[in-house]
């Protein structure tokens, strides 16, 4: 038997495998130990962030106590995802027999048809293959939306998704996300940028392919929402040609979107790719075309000072007098990233005091406090 660990922060990944593999799904940890004692097990698969870390590191222990006592090499356990991906020795470290780095629907499979034919596989660390084209992976789980697009070609400093899609952008055809739907049920995508559908570089919008795409999707019987939960928008990409397909087309409420700072000197540092007029650009257009716009923003990052913070206020004010809302966020250190192994800047007095007034206030939600344990994803 193969299991797969479900957790609410991996649906997305296993919703792409399990229709591939198959085998079963445990939410339950005692479970997962009934099965391993019964020998019901022979692979179980773990997918997890740098968050999830030390309690998926407890478990692994315990699951290899009962391999040790029972002589037995099943479960072989098998890791990918997140911090996999960002940190695979230190995952092995942790106990699990292989670690696949990036994209694992091609790669998992073939290593276990080896498993299952008792071959010996070269290494524990095994780099994923990556999809060129994603119509060939259409068996989708109907417990998560269907994924657009995948890869990212920004090299934001403090964010995992290039370490595990790579930086080429690969889109699902129109004709495969229409067959992936139920057209009688509301429909939301999940895309890195929403309004890079169908461009060929992902650095700028294909507004044909885009329009064709929300047209299609429309003619289905439930809402569509583009741009919002579960995926998001560049504030670059929120143009008056972007902006009115999703006016046309969709049933948004809000748009959301990244600022991360409201310094121009900070999104240099951070390499966002864009600058604090493109976020005040994208709010004003959300006014003009009735949607909310719900704005990102990290605090804390390595080498932020209280006048950069200063600037953030301002722009996060600014978002809110036009009638946004904002997400506020500390800084992480994420394994696999450029700024892995620094350290988090401490909040200021008066910059956490604002953040919990406006929160109150309904106006800002998130978590920004520094006394997180973020010591241990470094």
């Amino acid at each position: 038997m193969i299991g797969f660990k479900l957790t609410p922060k991996n649906r997305y990944s296993v919703s792409k495998l399990y229709p591939i593999i198959g085998g079963k799904l445990f939410k339950n940890f005692n479970e997962i130990m009934e099965h391993i004692k019964n020998g019901k097990l022979n692979i179980l698969i773990y997918s997890f962030t740098s968050l999830q870390r030390d309690k998926i590191a407890k478990e692994i222990e315990i699951i290899n106590k009962i391999k040790k006592e029972k002589k037995s090499t099943h479960p072989i356990l098998i890791a990918g995802g997140p911090h996999p991906s960002g940190a695979p020795n230190d995952t092995l470290k942790i106990g699990f027999d292989f670690v696949i780095v990036g994209e694992g629907e091609i790669t998992l499979p073939k290593i276990i048809s080896k498993l299952n034919q008792n071959k010996e596989l070269n290494n524990k660390i095994i780099m994923g293959e990556p999809i060129n084209d994603l119509d060939e992976f259409d068996k989708i789980n109907p417990m998560t939306p269907v994924e657009i697009t995948r890869g990212c070609p920004y090299k934001c400093g403090f964010c995992q998704t290039p370490q595990i899609f790579g930086n080429k952008v690969r889109h699902r055809s129109i004709d495969n996300i229409l067959k992936s739907i139920n057209p009688n049920s509301d429909v939301r995508l999940i895309t890195p940028n929403a309004f890079c559908y169908g461009s060929e570089t992902g650095t700028k919008p294909n507004i044909e392919k885009l329009e064709l795409l929300l047209k299609k999707l429309r003619e289905g019987k439930g809402k569509l929402f583009f741009g919002t939960f579960p995926s998001e928008v560049r504030p670059e990409f929120i143009q008056k040609d972007t902006i009115e397909l999703v006016a046309k087309y969709c049933h948004n409420k809000y748009l959301h979107f990244g600022a991360q700072s409201g310094s121009d000197e900070m999104l240099k540092l951070i390499r966002r790719g864009h600058t604090v007029n493109d976020v005040l650009n994208g709010v004003d257009l959300c006014k003009d075309y009735n949607l909310i716009p719900k704005v990102d923003f990290i605090f804390g990052f390595p080498n932020e000072n209280e006048f950069h913070r200063k600037e953030s206020m301002e722009l996060l004010n600014y978002i809110i007098k036009k009638g946004g809302k904002v997400h506020a966020h500390y800084f992480m250190p994420l394994v696999g990233t450029n700024f892995e192994g620094s350290s988090p800047t401490p909040l200021d007095k008066k910059t956490l005091k604002t953040l919990g007034q406006l929160s109150q206030k309904g106006l800002v939600s998130g978590s920004w406090s520094y006394q997180r344990d973020v010591q241990n994803i470094q």
